[in-house]
């Protein structure tokens, strides 16, 4: 079983290392006005390569073992305007929408759900570079937890609550450098990129996942996990048995995967993949509907994906 999940790992990582990227960045992108290629697992143009690999994955955990449906979404953007987030109705807290929707109204090509923030109460928030009032690390709840932050130069860094000096990142926002701040975690890969055997969460047993990987600037994944029993896309017949993936699986994933910062978002029924008009996922029941979601989309400078903030925050949710 070990060596079948080593060979899975490995022809994931050739699949998507012998395309974009194993390629020069230059040449992963279309010339300037080239009209974008769009398959059922690539959309490339001047601006974005996305290259999206499925496997299915099988791990020991104990006496059982967990197979899952894994997505890789392998992402290369030219402007980081292109990896952005939205709140469901343009509106921070104010409502849900079902992922097809929600990403239609955004322009999305690729989307995933996000971090659930508008359910926690307290922690940090930049949303595409402007922070939202009251998340400025000042509030803190009894759950402190991991943060990812994604800068303008395209740098993806994730920090352990304790180690967050708060007036340092607060000049950071100040002189323009953050572009998103994401709270829900944890991190799945240590300062030196390499799989953890302790997280701080209160998620730890199996369940499906969202994770943003991170390889250089402007080079990133999207990995989503499905779980709970759903049917299989990859195998009829079969099932996500076990209910998905544990920190620690997810965590050595990330690391074979070639990752260098890995930072889990909201799973379980929230986790969702969409590409391209349609969810290529398995959410458990069809999904939950989503108050944000983060998301690839052709670079919209000034376009608006938030208009409000309310005057309450809801209370954190387990």
């Amino acid at each position: 079983m070990k060596m079948l999940r080593i060979l899975c790992l490995a022809l994931l990582c050739l699949a998507v290392f012998s395309s974009a990227a194993a390629e020069e960045p230059s040449s992963v992108f279309l010339d300037p006005g080239e009209e974008p290629v769009i398959t059922e697992d690539r959309y490339v143009s001047e601006n974005i390569a996305i290259h999206i690999t499925c496997i299915r994955h099988e791990t020991p955990n104990g006496k059982t073992v967990q197979k899952s449906d894994i997505y890789v979404a392998d992402i290369r953007v030219k402007n980081l305007e292109s990896f952005c987030r939205a709140f469901a109705g343009k509106a921070w807290g104010k409502s849900k929408q079902k992922i097809i929707p929600f990403a239609e109204s955004c322009g999305a090509i690729l989307a995933m759900s996000g971090d659930s923030a508008s359910d926690l109460y307290g922690g940090w928030l930049v949303f595409n570079g402007e922070i939202i009032p009251g998340r400025d690390g000042s509030k803190k709840s009894d759950y402190r937890r991991d943060i990812g932050i994604l800068y303008t130069d395209g740098t993806f860094v994730t920090h352990p609550w304790a180690d967050v000096d708060r007036e340092e990142l607060l000049a950071q926002i100040e002189r323009g450098e953050v572009w998103q701040i994401f709270y829900f975690g944890p991190r799945l890969l240590d300062d030196e990129g390499h799989a953890m055997e302790k997280f701080n969460s209160n998620v730890n047993p199996v369940n499906p996942r969202s994770v943003i990987g991170y390889y250089e600037p402007g080079h990133y994944c999207f990995v989503q996990v499905d779980g709970r029993g759903t049917k299989s896309k990859l195998e009829p017949g079969k099932y996500n048995k076990n209910k998905g993936l544990t920190l620690k699986n997810l965590s050595r994933f990330m690391e074979e995967l070639g990752c260098t910062a890995a930072y889990n978002l909201d799973g379980g029924k929230t986790s969702q993949l969409y590409f391209n008009g349609s969810v290529i996922s398995t959410p458990e029941n069809g999904g939950r509907k989503l108050a944000d979601i983060v998301l690839i989309r052709e670079p919209q400078p000034g376009d608006v994906l938030i208009e409000e903030v309310p005057e309450q925050e809801q209370q954190e949710q387990p």
